[in-house]
């Protein structure tokens, strides 16, 4: 007879690397998401007055400083991210400046991708920009997974 101890034991072995991954996934989410509100907090009012600026580039700015904060808070974000999937998640051995590196490198058409939309929620549609960035994490998790699992913290054939 099987116990639930050892049920469960064999469903891990199978699938505790996504588990591990959603845990820290939504660890990762909440410390990206609360850096973007602080920095959203912080430097809007140093951002958003730009917008009245008679240089293009610079009024743009202004006008959409929620997605200047979103990279920023991101270039901070990527480097805590890609530790913690490291260690907790993936359990890699990979000397980590590389799997930074390697994650950048994942996460940057993602981060593009979310952009487009957090630029659709909140500059196209009005929504707030705290708002819009919720809507992009749900799509950006489930990529970021198999970019994850299939490139930065893949490990190579023995």
């Amino acid at each position: 007879m099987v116990t639930k101890t050892e049920q469960l034991r064999a469903v891990y072995d199978v699938h505790g690397e996504k588990f591990r991954f959603l845990v820290v996934g939504m660890w990762n989410t909440l410390f990206s998401y609360v850096l973007f509100a602080g920095m959203l907090w912080l430097l809007r009012p140093v951002l958003q007055p730009l917008s009245s600026s008679e240089y293009t580039l610079v009024a743009w700015v202004g006008e959409h400083y929620y997605l200047v904060v979103q990279w920023l808070s991101w270039i901070i974000a990527v480097p805590q991210s890609t530790l913690a999937l490291k260690y907790l998640a993936f359990r890699s051995k990979g000397h980590w400046l590389s799997e930074i590196g390697r994650s950048f490198f994942v996460y940057l058409p993602l981060q593009a991708f979310s952009s487009v939309m957090l630029w659709l929620f909140s500059g196209v549609l009005g929504i707030p920009p705290l708002l819009g960035q919720l809507f992009t994490i749900g799509i950006s998790a489930v990529l970021s997974y198999l970019g994850h699992k299939n490139f930065t913290f893949k490990q190579p054939a023995e």
